[in-house]
């Protein structure tokens, strides 16, 4: 099962580590290293790699789900650390965008359908209409752990694609699920739809909402994981 430590969101939960807007999170898997998002400001999210002992040198990869700034603030501080990467980008970026990235020294892989990164490793593809997003699946023994940005195509057509692209059930749905300006009833109808689906385990965060979170607590109990900047998920648990 992979490792999964996240390292910037808007609240902490050890101490040391900084909070702060925004969302990023370090994943180890069949000796891949890859860095998703990398939070709003690179100061804190070097900082707090630095409080959870990992060097930027250990990332082999990073993913970047969506264009917004506290998803892609810190890129390119963390490269000015290490640029012998590949970077991950959904299509739609901006030219200007991808040639900074190219122009520090690292390789800009463009994303448009689902995409094997590595072993066991996927990108969704670019999902969605006027705000694009890829979400990381990663395939394991248990099922699939679905780790999103902030799911502005929507959490559910996330997993839906995620399940249809690699015909396996869902073991995890990790991240920012943008459900902050949804009604309790929403809410309520989008978790019976999570449970339909077959989602065993969730951990919402960042941009979820405080409501949707305790909702999500509520209904999923002991399989709710809860995240925060300096969680470690190791075989879905948090330490």
């Amino acid at each position: 099962m992979p490792e999964i430590i996240v390292l910037y969101d808007n609240i902490s939960v050890k101490k040391g580590v900084v909070p702060a807007w925004g969302f990023s999170c370090f994943v180890k898997y069949k000796g891949r290293n890859i860095l998703f998002d990398t939070g709003g400001k690179a100061d804190i999210l070097l900082y707090n790699m630095k409080t959870m002992k990992i060097s930027p040198e250990a990332v082999t990869d990073i993913f970047i789900s969506h264009s917004h700034w506290d998803h892609t603030g810190g890129l390119f501080g963390f490269l000015s650390k290490n640029h012998k990467i590949k970077v991950y980008v959904p299509v739609s970026f901006s030219q200007a965008y991808k040639n900074e990235i190219k122009a520090s020294g690292a390789k800009c892989v463009e994303v448009k359908g689902f995409s094997r990164i590595a072993e066991g490793v996927y990108s969704s593809g670019e999902v969605g209409g006027e705000i694009k997003e890829q979400s990381l699946i990663i395939d394991t023994p248990k099922g699939l752990i679905i780790i999103t940005g902030c799911a502005h195509p929507g959490i559910l057509n996330i997993i839906r694609e995620a399940k249809r692209s690699i015909g396996k059930p869902v073991f995890a749905v990790l991240g920012g699920f943008h459900l902050s300006a949804k009604s309790a009833a929403e809410i309520k109808a989008i978790i019976a739809e999570f449970k339909r689906l077959g989602v065993t385990h969730v951990g919402p965060c960042h941009c979820t909402g405080k409501k949707a979170i305790k909702q999500f607590k509520v209904a999923f109990k002991d399989d709710f994981i809860s995240v925060g900047a300096g969680s470690i998920i190791d075989t879905i648990r948090t330490k």
